[in-house]
């Protein structure tokens, strides 16, 4: 996909074009936040210790914890570290792609995903005894993430541990994907960002809800709020917003029901949401 047909795209799907559609959302009774963090409310940062929350998302974060059901970031960052990034009581954290959360001022682990720690090692050691040039090897104990965006040849660096991970995933269970300058090994299990995202519709009960996410990873949250907004069983109705970035898989454009031109735009749809989410009879009556 080239330049204009990208832009193009964004333009025919952006949120602001499809504002009737946002508003049967976002004025729902239980209406619910997801977000995504790194490329989402977080700019794209050299090294992923490096990202912090834009301030204007967090301040409008904290606006709008008032008026919704429920904000709740899934990220493929751990769940401690992604609290750490920011720190709310409000909000919600599922981290490692679905596979942790945190309950209680604990964090909890899914139980199958224990026996995936120690073979996870095996697996990232072989990475790091490459010395690739450029790459960092991310360990959030039962997923890892390889990032190259920093390798001077990322083409060629992207193929050659692809050449090195793939075989050694296979060998040992694990899944291999891949998103932005990044490949993420996670166990073979059946839990992601997708049924991170249906657990919170169910546990908050939901009526309404949207997703902001902008990589591959944020596929299954996407498709999953779209099934469940398909269910005849479900009162529910949820739109996908995608963030488009210049290195945006061309499916991004597929994933989702609407578009963000960046992390910027994405505090333009949050004021938006603001301004156009009614606030609770409770908090009117403090008022």
């Amino acid at each position: 996909m080239n330049r204009e047909q990208r832009a193009e795209k964004l333009a025919a799907h952006h949120w602001e074009k499809h504002r009737d559609r946002l508003r049967s959302v976002v004025e729902r009774e239980r209406f619910g936040l997801i977000c995504d963090f790194d490329g989402t409310l977080s700019a794209f940062a050299p090294l992923p210790t490096q990202a912090v929350i834009l301030p204007e998302n967090a301040a409008l974060l904290d606006a709008l914890a008032e008026r919704v059901t429920v904000v709740a970031l899934v990220s493929g960052r751990g769940a401690r570290d992604l609290r750490q990034r920011f720190e709310r009581p409000y909000a919600v954290y599922y981290g490692n792609h679905g596979l942790e959360f945190w309950r209680d001022d604990r964090l909890m682990l899914v139980e199958t995903a224990h026996a995936w720690s120690e073979p996870l090692q095996h697996v990232l050691d072989a990475v790091r005894a490459m010395n690739f040039e450029g790459v960092i090897v991310e360990d959030k104990g039962v997923t890892g993430s390889i990032h190259y965006r920093l390798a001077h040849d990322t083409a060629a660096t992207r193929a050659a541990l692809q050449e090195l991970l793939a075989p050694l995933c296979e060998q040992s269970g694990f899944r291999l994907s891949e998103g932005q300058f990044i490949w993420e090994v996670n166990p073979p299990l059946q839990v992601d960002k997708g049924t991170a995202v249906r657990a919170i519709v169910e546990e908050y009960q939901l009526d309404g809800a949207i997703f902001i996410g902008d990589d591959v990873t944020d596929y299954a949250a996407m498709r999953m709020l779209r099934q469940l907004a398909a269910d005849p069983q479900r009162d529910l109705r949820g739109l996908s917003l995608g963030v488009v970035h210049p290195t945006s898989p061309p499916d991004l454009f597929t994933a989702c029901d609407l578009t963000a031109d960046g992390v910027h735009d994405v505090t333009g749809f949050l004021r938006w949401v603001l301004e156009h989410r009614p606030l609770p009879v409770s908090v009117k009556d403090k008022e």
